[in-house]
């Protein structure tokens, strides 16, 4: 059982590095063919509205619609997860942040 698992996990991190490329390729092309705005520019747009450190980005296809969702880290130390419409960089949804109702107060 503990060699298969070893095996698994080898197997996951070779993996990893191939697959991280294929989705950088893919947004490429999407930039290039103009479905999609540059993450620069999206990034730029976020900044303006909620200045903050960006902790992570991910590019997705959410209902026939390019997204990318930034989740980044306020200076009043909020996590917030930013989702903008890849192609027009509208700012479809905010989540975290002090308004959320499952946040208790400590």
């Amino acid at each position: 059982m503990k060699t298969v698992f070893l095996v698994l996990l080898g197997l996951m991190l070779v993996s990893a590095p191939a697959l991280a490329d294929r989705d950088s390729d893919r947004a490429r092309r999407a930039v290039q063919a103009g479905d999609i705005r540059p993450l620069a520019e999206a990034l730029a747009k976020v900044e303006a509205t909620h200045p903050g450190r960006v902790l992570d980005v991910e590019l997705e296809d959410e209902h026939a619609k390019m997204i990318y969702e930034v989740k980044l880290l306020t200076a009043e130390g909020q996590v917030l997860k930013i989702i903008l419409d890849a192609k027009s960089l509208e700012i479809l949804k905010v989540k975290g942040g002090k308004d959320r109702p499952d946040r208790k107060e400590r």
